[in-house]
């Protein structure tokens, strides 16, 4: 039986390949590009918290414990995102409901892992995007339960992520019968979604998190080169210290 770490660097390595490179300039590639970006983005960030979720020094726990949870909310955004807005602009024309309903094979395991993580920190810390941790007896942090939840839920995570981006590769988008302006306006209105989410932590993340192999997000280069490293990232920087290195 194939390792956690094993499982997430195979997937990792599977988007290597679509994600590669700065976004496709054609609409059904830049698509299927954007998503793949993603799922990158989101399994580097969970192999970094799972590879140093033991080695945490006692006086760095808290910050760890935010930037896991900023994971939580980059995955939980995304198939909020999926699931409300983005998969339902592609019906009726292209099904996605089996999609969707692939999200319940991780979703128990990783709503553990969340509640596990909100609950070693103090009632009414911030985290995430916005969110305030509720009155409750704090719990003391543990790296190796941190990768009892991950090892729980890692392997249908990854292996829906792989999935997806072969279920809307370019030719099968295309021969759905979904017209380039069709497809166009759901990426502008996916885009103006995205671009309402805060810059210091959403943003932030993206951009820190997504492997080197990928140009991922498609903002511009100004803003992924200077604005995120030396402006956006300096109020949440303590949460920086642990992703991975570019």
């Amino acid at each position: 039986m194939a390792s956690t770490t094993d499982i997430l660097r195979e997937a990792l390595a599977a988007f290597e390949k679509p994600a590669a490179g700065p976004c496709p300039e054609d609409i059904y590639q830049a698509q299927y590009w954007e998503m793949a970006g993603a799922h990158a983005c989101l399994i580097n960030g969970l192999l970094s918290v799972y590879e140093q979720a033991t080695e945490i020094p006692k006086d760095k726990e808290q910050d760890f414990i935010g930037y896991a949870l900023l994971w939580c909310a980059t995955m939980n955004h995304h198939h909020d995102w999926e699931e409300e807005l983005y998969y339902p602009m592609f019906a009726p024309t292209f099904d996605t409901s089996f999609i969707v309903a692939e999200h319940e094979t991780f979703h128990d395991g990783a709503v553990a892992f969340e509640e596990y993580l909100v609950a070693t920190l103090p009632a009414g810390a911030t985290y995430g995007f916005g969110k305030t941790a509720p009155a409750h007896e704090q719990q003391p942090y543990s790296g190796l339960k941190v990768r009892e939840l991950i090892d729980a839920f890692a392997a249908p995570l990854a292996k829906h992520l792989m999935q997806e981006v072969t279920y809307i590769e370019p030719d099968k988008v295309q021969a759905s019968g979904l017209t380039e302006q069709e497809l166009k306006h759901i990426s502008d209105v996916s885009n103006k979604h995205m671009m309402a989410m805060p810059a210091t932590t959403f943003l932030s993340y993206t951009v820190l998190v997504t492997p080197k192999y990928s140009q991922f997000p498609p903002a511009p280069g100004f803003v992924k080169s200077v604005l995120v490293p030396y402006v956006f990232s300096l109020p949440t920087r303590r949460f920086w210290q642990f992703a991975p290195k570019r």
